[in-house]
This record gives structure tokens, C-alpha cells and sequence, in this order.
């Protein structure tokens, strides 16, 4: 059965003790009742209606311009207003949550602001689910190559989830140490499920974790690897901070990471840099990812549920509110409401942290961090 895997403060020494309950379950295909991860603060707030009572002020630094830029100033007050006041960004709907614009050289966000009672910050740690693919497809990028990536159709396939190895329970990944157990776990534990993909499944678009699973444990040969190993691997080869942690019970490459919005803001600078292969290739290869634009090509997409014809790259989003060619960002939502962005232009990115176990957690993040976006950029 799927579900949309899109996303707690947590110090890095306790993850290994709580690792048990930290289930990534975010990658595509898992339950919705992971465990949330043990936290000194919560994320959600009671129903008070009050709106950006903290954090409004944001932050005015590390703009390459300046901040006395009369359009970057007008930006800066727009997107605090939507923050606060836009309907989509009700804390009553969406809990405390934080979120944070910015670009590639700044230090700090050109803007930012925690909303609701304050708990959610830049530095509150979450398991941000499926914007863990994000991570997983830069990496492919940067060891592959993207020669390799569009020339090898299982690599291809697989990061645009067209590969054929679904149906995989990210339950069953849980309690696992390596990437390869988790694998084999996840497939029933069968070689046939292991060794080849469902040929009924192959060229067609299917958000589920088995996809990046396969290709961790297969194609980029770190099936015996850790989550320790793993984290190590990442920052030697990408670079990520080492405020990233893979669950270490749970290694699921499409949603075991876990991290905080500073971090992913450090990641998405690397990308609008282009210090990464990735940030080359944003949108590449794209497929329809949308059921009813192309009924014959689409098993199951989360983004059913916002009925917009986004599209599918190396393991992340191309979004579209309209289609005919348009772009709006470069995504890799959470099931539970992290949600991080590029502009199409890669000069400005954007974050909105939360933790929300309710179905659909992603698509009110999506809708409210578009409001912030479309504020912010339209009054450039």
C-alpha cells in the first residue's frame, strides 16, 4: 500500500538510543505511523489562532546586493506578511513551524521567521523523510556521472522511479543495520524480487523507496554499508553537513535522514553553486508524474493530492502549478511537512520545517511555502 513519504529536538548522540523509534518511514511506500522522533520541544501548537507570534522579525543579512536594496526589502516584508497572515500558513492548520529564504553566498537567510509559539526553529532536528531523495540523487550524481546517469538505463530509471522495483515495506527496514538488509527486507526477502524488477512496473512512474533501495544496495555497491558508514560517505563524497544523520536502525535512502533546516540550507547552496553535479542538472529527464496528465505512465503519485502536473527528475520534483513547459521550483517535500526548494533560476532557495503526523502533511507545507515564494519573488 503506498503513501506519500514527504517529512525532534534530538541530539546527535542520543539517535543511536532512540534509533528504534526514529522509523524513516518517508520514502513512498511505508506506513504513516512512524514513531515521531523524541523531542524537548513539539512542533505543533494549541489552536490559539495566533500567527507568527515569534520570529517574525527574520533575518535581513547575506544578501549579495545589500540590504538597503529597496526590492529585496519589499520581498523581505512580503514574504514575513505571507508568513503570518496568508490563510494556507495558519498555525492553526499547520502547527508551529519555521521557514527560511535565502541564496548561495549568503551566511544567513535573507529571511526567515518561526511561527506560532516559537518551538520550531532552524536548528530543531526532524527526520525529514522523502527530502532525504534529494540527498540520495545528488550523490548518485557526483559518483556516476551524468553521462553514465542518462546512458544507464537502470540508474536512470531508478532515480526517476521507473525502475521496476516496487512494492517495497519500509516497515520491514526498521531494525536493520545495513542498506542491503534493509533492502532485502523491504522486498519480502525473496531473491526474485531482489535480483529483478516486476516487469509489469518498468518505464512506469511509481513513488515508492524500493527504487533508491536497489540502487544504493545494487548499482552504487553500499549494500554492507551502516548508517555510520553511510553519513561518512556522504560528507567525503557531497560534502553534507555532518548535522545530517542516517536513522541508524532504519537506513532507507529515500526517507531515513534525519537534519535540520540549517543543514538542508547548506546542501541547497551547494546545488545553486553548482558545486555539485546535480545543480547542473535539475529537472533532467523529467517525467510525467501525474496520473490524470498521462493515465498509461503513472502507478501512484503523491501528488495526486495537489492535482498539479509536477514532473520527476533525478530524485526530485519539478514543480508546476500549470504545466506547458512552466517551472515554479525544484523540490524534495516530506511526508510530514519539511519542504525544501530552489527557484527555477537557482538564485534563491527556501525551507519550511515542521513535524506533522497527519496525512496530507506535505501538501499544506507545499501550499504555504508557496505562498512565502510567490510573496518573496513577486515583489523582486
Amino acid at each position: 500500500m503506498h503513501y506519500p513519504s514527504f517529512s525532534i529536538v534530538l541530539t546527535v548522540s542520543a539517535i543511536a538510543a532512540a534509533s528504534g523509534l526514529l522509523s524513516a518511514c518517508g520514502g513512498g511506500s511505508g506506513s504513516t505511523d512512524a514513531t515521531t522522533p523524541p523531542s524537548s520541544t513539539t512542533s505543533t501548537t494549541s489552536n490559539t489562532g495566533t500567527t507568527g507570534t515569534t520570529g517574525t522579525t527574520g533575518t535581513t543579512t547575506g544578501t549579495s546586493t545589500g540590504n538597503t536594496n529597496s526590492r529585496i526589502t519589499a520581498a523581505i516584508a512580503a514574504a514575513k506578511t505571507a508568513a503570518s497572515t496568508d490563510p494556507l500558513c495558519s498555525v492553526d492548520k499547520l502547527g508551529d513551524f519555521y521557514w527560511e529564504i535565502g541564496n548561495a553566498t549568503g551566511s544567513a537567510p535573507v529571511v526567515s521567521g518561526s511561527q506560532g509559539a516559537g518551538s520550531v526553529t532552524a536548528t530543531t532536528y526532524f527526520n525529514i523523510a522523502s527530502a532525504s531523495k534529494w540527498i540520495f540523487g545528488a550523490y548518485v550524481l557526483e559518483k556516476k556521472g551524468i553521462d553514465q546517469v542518462r546512458s544507464n538505463t537502470s540508474l536512470s530509471n531508478g532515480l526517476r522511479f521507473m525502475s521496476g522495483y516496487t512494492g517495497f515495506d519500509e516497515e520491514a527496514c526498521t531494525g536493520k543495520l545495513t542498506i542491503n538488509s534493509c533492502f532485502i527486507a523491504g522486498m519480502d526477502g525473496t531473491s526474485g524480487k531482489t535480483s529483478q524488477p516486476d516487469p509489469t512496473m518498468v518505464n512506469l512512474f511509481d513513488y515508492d523507496s524500493g527504487h533508491d533501495q536497489k540502487l544504493a544496495s545494487v548499482d552504487l555497491g553500499l549494500g554492507n554499508f551502516t548508517a555510520a558508514q553511510l553519513d561518512t560517505e556522504y560528507q567525503n563524497t557531497i560534502g553534507l553537513s555532518k548535522g545530517f544523520n542516517m536513522a541508524p536502525l532504519d537506513p532507507l535512502m529515500a526517507g531515513g535522514m534525519l537534519g535540520t533546516a540549517t543543514d538542508y540550507s547548506l546542501f541547497l547552496k551547494k546545488i545553486m553553486k553548482q558545486e555539485l553535479e546535480i545543480g547542473r542538472y535539475l529537472g533532467d529527464q523529467a517525467v510525467c508524474a501525474l496520473a490524470s496528465a498521462c493515465p498509461d505512465k503513472v502507478v501512484y503519485s503523491p501528488i495526486q493530492l495537489l492535482n498539479e502536473p509536477w514532473t520527476y527528475s533525478y530524485n526530485h520534483w519539478v514543480e508546476s502549478e500549470q504545466g506547458k513547459g512552466s517551472i515554479d521550483a525544484y523540490s524534495s517535500p516530506g511526508k510530514w511537512g519539511f519542504y525544501p526548494w530552489v527557484s527555477p533560476d537557482r538564485k534563491y532557495y527556501g525551507i519550511l520545517s515542521r513535524h506533522d503526523r497527519a496525512t496530507g502533511a506535505y501538501v499544506a507545507s507545499v501550499k504555504c511555502g508557496r505562498q512565502i515564494r510567490k510573496a518573496f519573488m513577486n515583489a523582486l
